[in-house]
């Protein structure tokens, strides 16, 4: 006998199915007949022995031995009525969705079951059953043909298998009564375990025939829809950022569960994102950070935002140049230094990269804490190059980062003593109206370009000799910082 079962006894196939109590759907689906009227064809032309008269008659007040249920029009018109409602009320406008189902455990055992009973019932070679098999529907292959069209119909969205673009997932559960029960039932009472991995490992196993109750018995009701969940794949949008304030964490800061500043970089970015979005919650991202007191200046960092569950999707590309508007409007803490842009993968995996890889130049006001040092070569810093340094972490992070040493690069440096207008400015910003010119005499500048990563402040005043060798190294007197820039981040974005 050929691998290809024949049309004739595909017909005794759907006769049999009919006769263990599977229904019209499922006696179409498992017998590898598309149609009724394909069915009718059959019979005619291969001249079907014991043909019932009413073969294509069913009652679907009894559950489907095969599928519970759940290719009944019944339950069916309301899956489509419910994921309408769920669509609807949470307002998606995403073009295109994917649909998932989730099915009782006895389902996948009683779909098993029957593949068994119809290659005893007529003695199928391994060669034939697979051929076979190929070319009928599992459950949830069937049900995806069955309604997703009416679904797309219904929400006026297309479905699609794979996406490369986030798209709205509507994830479909059924549930069923008596499914332990009738998963002992099925497996003869010899497995305790119905958990959803233990049934997909059994389902795995070649000798579970032993084991499984053959056909399945006739169930006592039918499924119920457990639940209807929609939810929009995250879109990531990103650009850059400047900080503008030295009062100003970059994320959201609690300490024993007490909000410590009443914003952040990430509050200031994503608010007015996720306002128009509607997303449920966003993630913030950037290529490293910056500490409270610390601006970031120039073209500013590199960001991402995760938008979780967005609703408004359609037309977001055409909204960013207006969002960057209304947030830089919005606050002087920060500024939005670029267009903003919907990320891909691609862009994700560089901002990743760029927070260890790529280099970053800082500005630091330094000060000369030694009162007896009268002079200062700053011009000799710029013959350093690329000076490894060796830093163990802070103790201003110790208490939430590992202590582990680690190797930096300063990769160049200069230095200079402020201009008389600087020193006005620092007059009037970082200390008293009658601070002694003396102090404002030992105030100096320095610009490093170092690799991503290393402590600056630390290599400034290094840290009780926890970084060596710092800049009080380099110049051999004790050097403190004030304030710190950062000037920019070398990292090709967005």
């Amino acid at each position: 006998m050929d691998s290809d079962i024949k049309n004739d006894t595909k017909c005794e196939m759907f006769i049999y199915l009919k006769d263990i109590g599977c229904c019209l759907k499922c006696c179409l689906r498992l017998s590898g007949i598309k149609t009724i009227e394909l069915l009718n064809e059959y019979i005619k032309d291969y001249k079907v022995k014991c043909v019932p008269d009413n073969i294509g008659v069913f009652d679907e007040k009894n559950s489907c031995i095969a599928c519970l249920g759940i290719m009944y029009d019944e339950i069916q018109d309301s899956v489509v009525d419910q994921i309408a409602k769920e669509v609807i009320s949470n307002g998606y406008d995403a073009s295109i969705f994917s649909g998932n189902l989730t099915v009782p455990m006895s389902l996948m055992l009683r779909e098993k079951s029957i593949d068994e009973a119809l290659t005893q019932k007529f003695s199928l070679t391994e060669s034939q059953w697979n051929s076979f098999k190929y070319k009928t529907h599992y459950i949830k292959d069937a049900w995806k043909t069955d309604i997703l069209p009416r679904v797309e119909k219904k929400i006026s969205k297309k479905s699609t298998p794979l996406s490369n673009v986030p798209y709205l997932m509507i994830m479909i559960s059924f549930s069923y009564s008596h499914d332990d029960d009738d998963c002992k039932k099925l497996l003869k009472g010899k497995i305790s375990d119905f958990s959803r991995n233990k049934i997909e490992q059994i389902l795995s196993d070649n000798e579970l025939k032993e084991c499984l109750l053959i056909p399945p018995p006739k169930p006592s009701t039918s499924v119920l829809i457990d639940k209807i969940y929609c939810s929009h794949g995250s879109i990531f949008i990103g650009g850059r950022y400047s900080k503008l304030s030295r009062q100003l964490s970059q994320t959201p800061w609690f300490i024993n569960g007490e909000k410590k500043m009443e914003t952040s970089v990430q509050d200031l970015l994503s608010d007015i994102i996720v306002n128009y979005t509607k997303a449920d919650a966003i993630k913030f991202l950037s290529s490293g950070r910056e500490d409270v007191d610390v601006r970031t200046i120039n073209l500013g960092r590199p960001f991402a935002i995760e938008l979780i569950n967005p609703k408004i999707t359609k037309a977001l590309s055409g909204k960013l140049k207006e969002m960057v508007d209304e947030i830089n409007a919005s606050t002087k803490l920060i500024r939005i230094t670029s267009e903003m842009k919907i990320l891909s993968p691609l862009d994700l995996k560089k901002l990743k990269e760029g927070e260890n890889e790529k280099t970053k130049f800082y500005r630091a006001l330094c000060i000369v804490k030694d009162e007896s040092c009268n002079s200062l070569d700053l011009d000799s810093l710029q013959n350093i190059k690329n000076l490894e340094i060796v830093q163990k972490t802070p103790l201003r992070v110790l208490h939430r980062r590992p202590f582990t040493p680690r190797i930096r690069v300063i990769h160049a440096m200069r230095g200079r003593w402020l201009t008389s207008d600087e020193k006005l400015k620092v007059k009037k910003r970082y200390t008293n109206t009658n601070v002694d010119q003396c102090l404002l005499d030992k105030l100096f500048i320095i610009d490093v370009k170092t690799q991503a990563g290393t402590y600056v402040k630390e290599f400034v005043h290094g840290d009780f000799n926890r970084t060596k060798p710092s800049l009080c190294d380099v110049l051999g007197v004790e050097v403190d910082i004030v304030a710190l820039d950062v000037t920019g981040i070398n990292i090709h974005w967005p």
